[in-house]
């Protein structure tokens, strides 16, 4: 049915994705540690999976297990994601043409970047007419590809936030 390589394949997609979400969204906006962001938003979105893996009575099991392990991991790249990462996103966001890759690599996290602004469109916030932009993002993390699709748009202060 499941074997392991494809459980721990959709557990790291799916735990980068809440994670690098989450902390682009939170990131201009709250006093917490991108590295608390992270492994709050790892740890609920590992026990969600944990939960749908688990069977009987070792749903209970399945649940706590991907917590905890949704937590570490999501606390490792929430630290990953720093300032200056947060900046190139923000700016290419901001200025790259459609479908024009940016790439970096972040020798502090040891973690490369290629970051591809889709396409600008105008999109709703909070019941405001605002630009937005879809995006591809693909993060090498100890030498595993991340991909996460994502869409994000201005806020009333003109940053840009997450819109997933």
């Amino acid at each position: 049915m499941y074997n392991k390589s494809s459980i721990k394949s959709v557990i790291t997609t799916s735990v980068f994705i809440a994670i690098f979400s989450s902390v682009f969204v939170l990131s201009g906006c709250s006093n917490t540690s991108k590295e608390s962001q992270g492994a709050i938003a790892g740890s609920v979105l590992g026990g969600v999976v944990g939960h749908q893996f688990g069977k009987g009575s070792g749903k209970t099991a399945m649940t706590v297990i991907g917590a905890v392990v949704g937590g570490m991991v999501g606390g490792n790249i929430g630290r990953g994601l720093d300032q200056e990462d947060q900046r190139r996103i923000s700016q290419s966001l901001e200025s790259t043409p459609d479908n024009q890759r940016v790439a970096w690599d972040n020798p502090n996290t040891k973690t490369n970047y290629e970051f591809t602004p889709i396409n600008k469109y105008e999109g709703n916030v909070n019941g405001q007419q605002t630009q937005c932009r879809d995006y591809v993002m693909d993060a090498w993390i100890d030498g595993r590809k991340q991909q996460v699709h994502g869409r994000a748009c201005k806020n009333s202060n003109g940053q840009w936030i997450n819109a997933q």
